[in-house]
């Protein structure tokens, strides 16, 4: 709480002339993207609390992770977001897309603030080579205006084009009629010229879109991991990058920090 009210004084201090400065209130979120292969790294080791020591080091306010065990056999039966969330201090939800060497596998979200609640959507279409769903928390920010947001994370097929054309019209169709700001991220196995993301570019912007005159990094050349912001809704990005760490997953995390 400390932090957000610390960052509204700042960037109201700095932000005069912004068409959002002259609201009083505005809370920042430090927003993360990571698909953590389990916590398998690139050297084939299961090492979670490697994995926690990346998303440590960025102090996020909210993590959306794909490719969580929980209780499978290959990370040790462990409980992949219990773990973590007690590792980094945080809250923790977590949404089933298959079952998995006699445990579960999906989606996490983590949070710094209170998750008041959540659901787990599995995607269409019903057949397909890899069930595939997206995970949905309802978050209370704690700053002066009591702000409640949707944070969803979502991992789409990589087998098959029309499914991944199916699962975000989906994706659409569920976040556009919410009432709470709506922030969406994933790994969507599709570049950015690909037609999944230019639909959603309709409604929801990229954060990592070097037009908005921000701080980006150089992206690998497949860039297929997303935070998006949905377009209606006030946010502002402040800076956004890709983090350059190649050993611990075969994914590096996507950050952004996020005004609102």
């Amino acid at each position: 709480m400390f932090r957000v009210i610390s960052y509204v004084l700042c960037f109201c201090a700095i932000t005069t002339g912004y068409a959002w400065a002259e609201h009083e209130f505005k809370t920042v979120l430090r927003v993360m993207c990571y698909n953590i292969q389990h916590g398998r790294g690139m050297d084939n080791v299961v090492h979670l609390e490697r994995t926690a020591n990346v998303i440590k080091e960025w102090k996020p306010d909210l993590v959306a992770l794909q490719e969580v065990d929980r209780d499978v056999r290959r990370s040790g039966k462990a409980d992949q977001p219990k773990l973590l969330a007690e590792q980094l201090g945080m809250y923790s939800v977590f949404g089933k897309t298959i079952r998995f060497q006699g445990g579960d596998y999906g989606l996490a979200i983590l949070s710094r603030f209170p998750i008041l609640e959540h659901q787990m959507v599995l995607l269409p279409p019903r057949v397909q080579q890899e069930r595939r769903g997206i995970l949905i928390a309802k978050i209370g920010i704690p700053d002066a205006d009591g702000k409640i947001i949707r944070f969803a994370c979502t991992h789409l097929s990589v087998a098959s084009q029309t499914e991944r054309l199916t699962q975000g019209n989906r994706i659409n169709d569920l976040l556009s009629q919410e009432n709470e700001p709506v922030i969406l991220a994933g790994d969507f196995n599709a570049k950015p010229t690909n037609n999944v993301i230019v639909r959603l570019l309709s409604n929801w912007k990229d954060t990592a879109d070097p037009a908005f005159g921000k701080n980006v990094t150089p992206e690998r050349p497949a860039r297929i991991d997303y935070i998006f912001l949905r377009k209606k809704d006030l946010f502002e990005v402040l800076e956004s990058r890709t983090i350059n760490n190649t050993i611990a997953s075969d994914h590096m995390p996507i950050f952004s920090i996020v005004l609102f």
